[in-house]
């Protein structure tokens, strides 16, 4: 496979990795399956660290690779991709190639110590849909494995973060604006199927004012994200 990504030359691994190299790692059978019944290969594009892209060790972020993964189908199932990448000890970015669409996956990752054991914990994945792959898919930007993660996590989230404490934060905002549209889309819900106008004056009054707080909400968020 070509250097689709127009990384630098000398990230590029482009090797086949076989299923057992990821369900060889845990005791759960139904990872075996789902690997065996939706994809047709995996190939690691690429490895990005400070020897290969010639920047700064990072404090949390020590290396980030890149693995193709084209899919039997042109659907897939996204959960199991966590388990999968929980049992990778870097951080990870997944490309997915379904029928005639892909995706880009990529899970916050947080190396964790339990009873004196490592272990690594994914947040929950942030999936961009349906991109063109090309020279501008992905930017490698910064001088450390830190920032150059940031960026590449921001890219696929569509949120500007320079930090993982900012990242968290503009997470927090988008949960709670996708919490208040489910409410408004409740109570919309709840005024076309009530009689009673009173009633429908009161439902009415409750939207406005989550209404208010959406647009506080993406203030905040479109202000981070200028």
């Amino acid at each position: 496979m070509d250097n689709i990504l127009n990384f630098p030359t000398t990230t590029v691994v482009n090797k086949a990795v076989p299923k057992n190299a990821f369900y060889g790692r845990s005791s759960d059978s139904n990872l075996r399956e789902f690997l065996t019944r939706e994809f047709e290969s995996i190939v690691w594009l690429y490895k990005l660290a400070p020897a290969t892209l010639n920047v700064e060790d990072g404090e949390h972020v020590h290396e980030i690779d890149v693995f193709y993964c084209k899919m039997k189908e042109d659907k897939y199932s996204i959960k199991p991709f966590s388990t999968m990448d929980g049992l990778l000890p870097r951080h990870t970015i997944f490309i997915i190639e379904y029928g005639e669409k892909i995706d880009l996956l990529m899970h916050p990752k947080e190396m964790l110590f339990v009873h004196g054991e490592q272990k690594w914990k994914c947040g929950v994945g942030e999936l961009k849909r349906d991109v063109q792959i090309d020279t501008k898919t992905l930017n490698i930007q910064g001088q450390s494995m830190d920032v150059v993660y940031n960026g590449l996590l921001c890219q696929i989230s569509g949120l500007s973060a320079s930090t993982k404490e900012e990242y968290k934060e503009q997470v927090d905002l988008r949960k709670q604006l996708e919490s208040i549209q489910k409410q408004i889309m409740t109570l919309q819900k709840k005024i076309k199927a009530e009689k009673q106008f009173n009633r429908q004056m009161e439902l009415n009054t409750e939207v406005r004012q989550l209404r208010k707080e959406i647009t506080l909400l993406t203030y905040k968020l479109n202000k981070n994200n200028i």
